[in-house]
């Protein structure tokens, strides 16, 4: 277990409380027995946006609670994820796709980065060279899926051709390169739990009370940052870090041996070579 080691500045402790008191003191302020009601009621409220806005806002309300699961899975809980947006971003896409197709053309589509990524680095391509082409390859399966669609009929193959291409690229990146620094286990460890963040945000986010709720009091994005502050600062727990697969050592390459080697054995004789040319 681990504790936090940093303690707030009496002026961060200031801020914190403000983060907190200020949408309380708004939400107060727009319960009906008082004269405030009706101007923040007007002036705070999303309940009045159109249809097509009321969506866009729903996804913004996502991130702010989703970012305080990832934050309490990473610091309380201690659980090692791919980072700390690629949750966020995949729950995102679960809203369009839906959870279970989301999850297995993710997985699928990531396998396939894996291996287009391994095949490149036989090629010796610079970084910017490999990754525009797997976001060309992820492209690729996606008109594939379109296609399937049309010629099978499968509307759920349509669905998943809407998973935001970036999104897919980002997380395979991640997973991989994870897959080189730490072997295999920590790397689908990760993607599991990353995984699994974005289903808890997706579940959240579709209950409809919770939605209506920020809808309503949207100034409660201020305590969202409150309470990121507070897990930061005071619950750094760890509590479940030892559930982590060890990292994989890398071993050194025996080029690398050799060039360690080599310069070593120079920066013994250089010194001698020095002295013998000394007249």
């Amino acid at each position: 277990m681990q504790t936090s080691k940093r303690r707030l500045t009496s002026q961060g402790k200031l801020m914190l409380s403000l983060l907190f008191l200020v949408p309380a003191l708004l939400i107060l302020g727009k319960w009906s027995a008082l004269p405030t009601c009706d101007f923040l009621r007007g002036a705070l409220s999303l309940a009045g946006l159109s249809h097509d806005m009321a969506n866009r806002v729903q996804y913004v309300l996502l991130l702010p609670m989703g970012a305080i699961l990832v934050v309490f899975f990473r610091l309380t809980l201690g659980i090692r994820l791919l980072g700390p947006f690629r949750s966020l971003l995949i729950a995102v896409a679960f809203q369009i796709t839906g959870i279970l197709p989301g999850l297995v053309f993710l997985v699928t589509v990531v396998a396939i980065i894996v291996a287009i990524r391994r095949l490149l680095k036989t090629l010796c391509l610079p970084y910017f060279a490999r990754v525009s082409i797997i976001l060309s390859a992820v492209s690729s399966i996606m008109i594939l899926a379109l296609l399937a669609c049309e010629w099978l009929g499968i509307e759920l193959l349509g669905r998943v051709a809407y998973f935001p291409i970036v999104v897919i690229c980002l997380t395979g990146e991640g997973f991989a390169r994870s897959l080189t620094k730490e072997g295999l286990f920590s790397a689908v460890w990760r993607g599991g739990m990353t995984a699994l963040v974005a289903v808890l945000v997706t579940l959240l986010s579709s209950v409809g009370e919770i939605e209506r709720f920020f809808v309503r009091y949207p100034e409660l994005l201020l305590a969202q940052v409150g309470g990121i502050i507070v897990i930061a600062e005071y619950l750094d727990l760890r509590l479940l870090e030892s559930l982590n697969p060890p990292v994989k050592k890398r071993r050194k390459t025996q080029s690398t041996k050799s060039a360690s080697q080599t310069t070593g054995n120079a920066s013994l004789v250089s010194p001698l070579e020095a002295i013998s040319k000394v007249p």
